[in-house]
């Protein structure tokens, strides 16, 4: 099959691209799509080698649950998500975006030991946009801050918090110009990292945690003009970011189902193993399936070319045929708070059974 022939649905579709199961182990990390994305090495000079035939099967445990705290609470969680789509879209410059901005940062602060925001600009277009990363720390049981332990034994959880500008794949020119509510694509994985955020502090992690909610993921419309956060924080990593960790993406829809995305069984395969495995111990198999899926370029690909052992969850596979992304579709009925308690229960899992 020829490389055109890879990308999901019509050709070269504006977002997150994929790259077919079999065919990834000739494709480099570098992500061709549509000929869009300089191949090779990135900012910092670290080339990151091509997935190659990953397997995947993972092995489960009987080991009692690490986490013995307050339950993840799924009514919560979708709370905080309608709360990000009720802001409005979560564009760069716009009002609804700073506002949204700031809510995150006011919930995030009582909650960490630490939050700050990681400011850039990038000019897109012929205008400045003006960004932030979030960034929230908790040291961990003992209260060790990150700096005084080594950054391998914290973990980082990320997602991104923005909204795509344009619903590219609507009926209608006069709709695809429309910001995208981003229920499922953007709020979902905030939604489970801030009520992770508050399981933490009921319950101090063993080891030290940093979540990071990236900010101009979505914006677009090229490849080359996306993943802007998790570009950035790459290209500027703290002397102790934690070397593993899991991205979050599109984990909302109601019928959740995450395969093993390719890259994340290539360059980090032992966290793949544990986050499945920890799955199929809390009966969570069907939304975490034991098979391979697509490579898909995400905020963790960044991640993985600076050497960290990143994985994605993603459910890449919303509505009909795929139909609902980057659509005004995206809106929180099509999402459920059984999926995100589904993820939000592996996540918590997987961070209270690290130091183990």
């Amino acid at each position: 099959m020829p490389p055109e022939a890879l990308e999901k649905t019509s050709r070269c579709r504006p977002g997150k691209h994929l790259l077919g199961t079999g065919l990834a182990a000739v494709l480099s990390l570098s992500l061709m799509s549509c000929g869009s994305v300089p191949s090779g090495r990135n900012a910092s000079g670290v080339t990151a080698d091509p997935p190659s035939s990953p397997q995947a099967k993972t092995t489960a445990t009987d080991a009692p649950r690490a986490y013995q705290g307050p339950a993840f609470d799924a009514d919560r969680a979708f709370k905080q998500l309608e709360k990000q789509v009720a802001f409005g879209p979560r564009v760069p410059n716009l009002p609804s975006h700073r506002a949204c901005r700031d809510y995150l940062v006011d919930i995030l602060k009582p909650l960490a030991d630490k939050v700050e925001l990681q400011k850039f600009d990038r000019r897109v277009g012929g205008k400045t946009l003006a960004m932030s990363n979030i960034i929230a720390t908790w040291p961990g049981e003992g209260g060790k801050s990150q700096g005084e332990k080594p950054g391998k034994e914290g973990v980082l959880l990320c997602a991104h918090w923005d909204t795509r500008p344009t619903a590219d794949y609507e009926a209608t020119a006069e709709k695809r110009k429309t910001p995208i509510a981003g229920a499922n694509d953007g709020a979902s994985g905030v939604a489970v990292l801030l009520e992770a955020a508050r399981l933490f502090k009921r319950t101090p992690p063993p080891v030290p945690v940093t979540i990071v909610l990236f900010d101009g993921e979505d914006f677009g419309p090229g490849i080359e003009n996306m993943f802007l956060g998790s570009k950035h924080f790459a290209a500027n990593l703290p002397a102790d970011v934690p070397q593993r960790g899991i991205l979050l993406d599109m984990v909302g829809d109601k019928e959740l189902r995450i395969p093993q995305e390719q890259y994340s069984l290539t360059r980090a395969r032992d966290v793949v193993a544990q986050v499945y495995g920890i799955a199929g111990r809390l009966g969570y198999r069907q939304q975490f399936p034991e098979e391979v899926g697509q490579a898909i370029e995400d905020d963790h690909v960044p991640l993985l070319r600076r050497g960290l052992q990143v994985i994605d969850l993603i459910d890449f596979d919303y509505g009909p045929g795929h139909s609902w992304w980057h659509t005004l579709q995206d809106t929180p009925d099509k999402c459920s708070p059984a999926s995100l308690k589904a993820v939000g229960d592996v996540v918590v899992e997987w961070v209270y059974s690290q130091g183990k």
